[in-house]
């Protein structure tokens, strides 16, 4: 994402004049003073006049100054510096708000051990992950579901017990019943699961990128960004995730969209939104025609070898092992663990020696590593983890 500009608007209002000490504010009013033929003479640091003087206006002045122009008004005033609510009036100023947390919901596979029994899901049966991705992440059944005799699988609506996009995992993740249910053998989440992803509430950096979004959107010459303005209304969706395709994809006067999500594969029923939001509801221009699509995924096979410290006990190797898969596997979009990460994403070069001085700032107990992949160029696509091999050369 484009970084907001970071302004100290202190050394902004120093290089106008403005005082920002107390001897500043005190050489500023003594010379109005004297401007207006009045002399102080009591102005000793142990006077108590001065005391009082200072208590009464130089704190306060500083204050209005420091902590309230240079801290809170002159940074909200703009849409590349304010935060929180400052900048959700900017938002309302061009029509916009704050996108708030959403649950994922999906579909998850269930598989009877009989055919031939009657079999009860009930509401809050938890579905989960395992702990390879550095946390356990859980779905629950959202009504009591019956899976009838002659059934032997059943694909059940759940949804996440918390809100944010850290559960829109991959095909198989969740796989897991903590509790026993009586009768069944298996569950998954398979292909494209996900009926509504899950979508954390919307950062100030975010928001901030729509607003610049929404005020380009307004030329003529800026075409993408009036797409992109409407595409990141939806939830779970940043501006900056969007890639837009060029050059008449499928015919002259036709552009293509490609969409990723920051954690997962981005499911077909939200790009269906997508393209009836544009294509079937009209808020397209005269004679666009754009299609929205999932970025195309690039599987890519990681091979990994790694030396630990000396005197390194076998638990706290297993758990340097599982730290460093559940960091590789986020890095590739795999979870929304370790935000310090550098990530994947489409039109760049993805560098695994950043990644390899990451682990080693997170992961003192780590010694060497060496990748058996080269860097990766990525086209308007993104790598995902096909299979991930570490291994452990010991002692380095």
């Amino acid at each position: 994402m484009m970084s907001r500009p970071q302004v100290d608007f202190e050394k902004v209002l120093a290089s106008e004049g403005v005082p920002l000490t107390a001897e500043g504010v005190t050489a500023l009013l003594e010379a109005d003073v004297i401007a207006a033929n009045s002399i102080i003479s009591n102005n000793s640091a142990m006077s108590p006049f001065w005391k009082l003087f200072s208590a009464c206006v130089v704190t306060p002045v500083l204050w209005l100054i420091k902590t309230l122009l240079a801290n809170h008004v002159l940074p909200g005033m703009f849409a590349a510096t304010a935060s929180e609510f400052y900048l959700e009036l900017k938002a309302w100023d061009v029509g916009l708000e704050r996108k708030l947390a959403v649950k994922t919901r999906g579909y998850i596979s269930v598989n009877k051990i009989d055919i031939n029994a009657d079999i009860l899901i009930k509401a809050g049966t938890r579905v989960q992950t395992d702990n390879r991705l550095g946390a356990i992440y859980t779905l629950l059944v959202l009504t009591d579901t019956v899976i009838p005799a002659g059934t032997l699988t059943k694909t059940i609506l759940c949804e996440a017990d918390m809100a944010g996009a850290g559960h829109n995992l991959g095909a198989g993740y969740y796989y897991q019943l903590p509790e026993t249910v009586e009768g069944i053998e298996s569950v998954s989440n398979i292909g494209d699961w996900i009926t509504q992803a899950g979508a954390d509430k919307e950062t100030d950096d975010d928001l901030a990128l729509r607003i610049r979004d929404q005020f380009a959107s307004v030329g003529n010459y800026h075409i993408d960004a009036v797409y992109r303005a409407a595409i990141s209304t939806f939830a779970g969706i940043s501006s900056d995730l969007l890639y837009f395709e060029h050059e008449a994809p499928r015919g002259p006067g036709t552009a293509n969209c490609h969409v990723m999500m920051e954690v997962g594969e981005t499911p077909q029923v939200l790009i269906d939104d997508i393209n009836q939001y544009i294509n079937v509801q009209g808020n397209h221009g005269h004679g666009d025609d754009l299609l929205a699509q999932v970025i195309a995924s690039k599987p890519t096979d990681l091979t990994l070898d790694i030396w630990h410290i000396a005197n390194l006990e076998v638990d706290e190797i297993a758990t340097l092992m599982s730290d460093i898969e559940s960091r590789i596997r986020a890095a590739f979009r795999g979870s929304d663990l370790h935000p310090s990460l550098t990530r994947t994403k489409p039109q760049s070069v993805f560098v695994f020696s950043i990644l390899s001085s990451e682990l080693h700032a997170m992961l003192p107990q780590l010694n060497s590593v060496r990748w058996g992949n080269d860097d990766l160029v990525n086209g308007l696509e993104l790598p995902r983890i096909n299979s991930l091999i570490i291994t452990n050369r010991g002692v380095s």
